[in-house]
């Protein structure tokens, strides 16, 4: 039996916990929490209350030591969400797994067991793990809700929106399903739909920035538009957190930009792209170090002649070059071809390139082979046609790479005004971290002589195997630029190439609304409106002798 001074302690963890003191329960010292070691509901306010003030170690140490006496499905389970925190992971798949062996109905171990599998990326073992939790438990809609987001990670979209349809259903003021249904219908070109459940979702929460960010990005927005005004109250707000600020600011200055009231569009674009850029670690010198590096491990090597290449039947076309320079237009396009798939952005080869060790090897045909054979494993999965489009980009960097794994493959490099690509990845909200750069000015600028420089040098030792394309070129001379395209990619012609916004492929690029467009000639003029406002890039550029 408790005693008297055990059953008052007792009561006050309890009233600390009412009152959301966790600090102090979590200072409880360990002689007195061990008198509760098997009164579960006191464990589970302690344990919860060093979670929430972040002693995660503590937690850990008391679960193992509770679990020594009352090994339980639902202490396991603690378990494992506490080790999953501190991104202990393969221990967190031990603990869940423990947890439903001792009950295998338990929804919710499932469902986190997947969320584990997921983020190590093992997504065959979480779709099984998410429809374990759905058919235990099946109006667990935070289980459809994690399903419907490992599919679109997929890009299974179809079976991703019945999963939200099924979230919304089981809970209709879920805001973030309703978002991410219109995020899909975007990305399929149903523009349509995507705004109604934008709408849907901030109606159901007006602070949540993401589906006004979104809705923004598919409109022209005028002065009477209720979304634009609901944004000019919202950010005056003084109680925004730095992350709904960021999203807010970036969706209102586009919205002044539509309404052509150019100064408060730059006030809210300079403050969003300052605060994005204070919350992450970025150095510019780290970028630059990274292209030196790649120039002096290619400065003094030939193409390699590699022998004996494993033929998958794939041949993948690289389409590269600065962000926001056309890359996604020409996907649209080659992409229409019937033998081509095109498979959007992959971060594929960055990852096979990063995983061959290249910076610590000496051995490009090691590193080659290595970039080869894990990238081809991959690629190969994706389409059974005969070509596949890789459109990252950032792939300018790795040209060398390329054209020492795969001989075989295309590169098409887009070419564009410079002051069109930097503008317009200045005004861009970028979701990637590796696009820091573009948060600010003067490394917008500078990172584009980087670029130039290095497709100077893979244009100097590798030309006749790159095929550059000029955006002012394509918009200006379409069909004649597009039969050049083709021809070189050694591709026969089909008349629909020319119809390349009817393409109804997924398209999850920044450009998902242009491509879906015909052709804009002036696009790349749109810089010039907004002069005054780049001096810093165009200074840049203009001393280092750049021509826009």
């Amino acid at each position: 039996m408790i005693n008297k001074n055990l059953a008052i302690e007792k009561q006050n963890i309890i009233n600390l916990f009412n009152q959301k003191k966790f600090n102090k329960i979590s200072k409880i010292s360990p002689k007195i929490l061990s008198s509760f070691e098997d009164q579960p509901d006191i464990v589970k306010i302690i344990i919860f209350s060093n979670l929430n003030t972040k002693n995660f170690i503590k937690a850990e140490k008391l679960l193992r030591k509770v679990l020594i006496r009352n090994n339980t499905a639902e202490y396991n389970y603690i378990l494992g969400n506490t080790l999953k925190i501190q991104d202990k992971n393969d221990d967190a798949i031990i603990a869940y797994k423990k947890s439903i062996s001792l009950n295998n109905n338990f929804s919710e171990a499932y469902n986190n067991l997947a969320n584990v599998q997921k983020k190590i990326g093992n997504f065959d073992d979480a779709l099984l793990n998410y429809n374990n939790a759905i058919r235990t438990k099946e109006d667990n809609f935070e289980a459809y809700y994690n399903l419907a987001n490992l599919l679109k990670t997929l890009k299974n979209y179809d079976e991703a929106n019945k999963n939200y349809k099924k979230v919304v259903k089981l809970n209709p003021n879920f805001s973030d399903a309703y978002n991410n249904i219109g995020t899909i219908y975007s990305i399929l070109g149903k523009f349509n739909d995507a705004k109604f459940f934008f709408i849907k979702s901030m109606k159901i929460n007006k602070y949540f920035a993401e589906p006004y960010k979104n809705y923004i990005q598919l409109c022209k927005i005028n002065q009477k538009d209720e979304v634009f005004n609901n944004l000019k109250e919202i950010v005056k707000k003084e109680d925004l957190n730095n992350e709904q600020k960021e999203v807010f600011y970036y969706s209102i200055s586009k919205a002044y930009f539509d309404v052509e009231n150019n100064e408060l569009a730059f006030k809210y674009l300079n403050l969003a792209n300052k605060l994005k850029l204070t919350k992450l670690d970025y150095s510019f010198n780290k970028d630059k170090k990274e292209f030196k590096k790649i120039k002096e491990f290619f400065s003094n090597k030939e193409l390699l002649n590699l022998k004996n290449l494993k033929e998958n039947g794939v041949t993948p076309i690289f389409i590269l070059g600065m962000p926001r320079s056309g890359t996604s237009l020409i996907e649209q396009i080659v992409s229409n071809h019937s033998e081509v798939h095109g498979a959007g952005e992959l971060d594929l080869l960055p990852i096979s390139v990063k995983n061959s060790d290249w910076q610590n090897s000496v051995d490009l045909e090691k590193v080659s082979q290595k970039i080869r054979k894990e990238y081809l494993e991959k690629i190969s999965i994706i389409s059974n046609k005969k070509y596949i489009t890789d459109k990252l980009p950032g792939n300018f960097k790795r040209i060398g790479f390329i054209l020492n794994a795969f001989p075989e493959s295309k590169i098409i490099h887009l070419q564009r005004n410079p002051m069109a690509i930097c503008w317009s990845n200045y005004k861009s909200n970028f979701n990637s971290t590796g696009m820091a750069f573009t948060l600010n000015q003067d490394y917008t600028a500078e990172y584009y002589l980087l670029y130039r420089n290095l497709m100077k040098f893979w244009n100097e030792r590798y030309s006749e195997k790159i095929i550059n394309v000029n955006y002012e070129n394509l918009v200006e001379n379409f069909e004649e630029e597009v039969k050049k395209l083709f021809s070189k990619l050694n591709l026969n012609w089909e008349k629909q190439l020319y119809d390349f916004h009817k393409n109804e492929r997924p398209v999850e690029t920044a450009s998902f609304m242009q491509v879906r467009s015909k052709i804009y000639k002036k696009s790349s003029e749109q810089w010039k409106r907004y002069k005054k406002y780049l001096t810093s890039m165009t200074d840049i550029l203009s001393a280092n002798n750049v021509e826009f």
